[in-house]
């Protein structure tokens, strides 16, 4: 059998937005570095997704020095800059957590508001900003929906392709860390990984939902509801949740690389 290896990093700057492709990526407690470091809301501080605005997918950061430039059909691009974030506060509501991070500047939110057609507010979350996973102190995480960093599998994947749409992509999963050379579900089976000197934790499997029947390039739904009809139909977790990859946690920060190999500790 052959070693498992890293063969994708994605992070996704603004929770919901495009993701951006890389070669490395810095794994720190609170998940990869720049990863949901963003979140939209609105006035009243509730978070908005993909889930209830699909155009989000369609919203591209492009990682600069000092900041990300934005960029989404029909607007023109506009550049964040990161000296440019206030230190006024709101709080924000992502799921059951309320936490408090830093508005972004006025011209960010008119950007954004005119592109969603509502009000919204931009938010940084920054190290004052506190959440942590599964309600346990010692694990800190971002604006992601539970964990730091989600793992996916190709062979996993390829499952759902030769039981259901062959041109299903891994981008409708939102993965952080993909790995190919493992049987398909193997990482089930998983409870500690090292990649390099990083080691990594894996909590849960990643329960799906309607998001991933939209097209990540269009937003448009799938009329079939796929992949989500055939992955309830091939892969449930022990307790009959539809799930597709696994939530993990850092426990020895460092720095992933594609092509890296993935040692199974445990």
């Amino acid at each position: 059998m052959s070693t498992p290896q890293v063969t994708g990093l994605y992070i996704y700057p603004i929770k919901s937005g495009a993701p951006i492709c890389l070669p490395t990526a810095w794994a720190e407690s609170r998940g990869l570095a720049m990863d949901r470091r963003f979140i939209i809301c609105d006035p009243e501080g509730k978070f908005i997704t993909a889930r209830e605005e699909p155009k989000l997918l369609r919203l591209v950061s492009t990682l600069v020095h000092d900041g990300l430039i934005l960029s989404a059909p029909g607007k023109l691009p506009i550049y964040l800059h990161y000296h440019e974030i206030r230190d006024q506060r709101q709080q924000v509501a992502v799921w059951n957590d309320i936490l408090a991070g830093k508005r972004c500047p006025e011209s960010l939110d008119s950007w954004l508001s005119d592109y969603l057609q509502q009000p919204v507010h931009l938010i940084y979350n920054d190290p004052d900003s506190y959440r942590v996973a599964g309600r346990a102190p010692k694990r800190p995480v971002l604006f992601s929906d539970g964990y730091p960093i989600l793992l996916t599998s190709e062979a996993s994947l390829q499952a759902i392709r030769d039981e259901g749409p062959t041109d299903t992509e891994m981008r409708r999963f939102r993965p952080n860390l993909v790995v190919k050379g493992a049987p398909a579900w193997a990482e089930d089976d998983w409870k500690r990984i090292a990649i390099g000197d990083v080691e990594l934790e894996l909590v849960k499997p990643c329960e799906r939902c309607v998001l991933i029947t939209r097209d990540p390039h269009s937003g448009e739904k799938d009329p079939r509801s796929e992949p989500l009809r055939t992955l309830a139909r091939i892969h449930r977790s022990e307790d009959g949740r539809v799930c597709f990859g696994h939530n993990l946690m850092v426990t020895k920060p460092g720095l992933l690389e594609v092509g890296a190999r993935v040692r199974i500790l445990e």
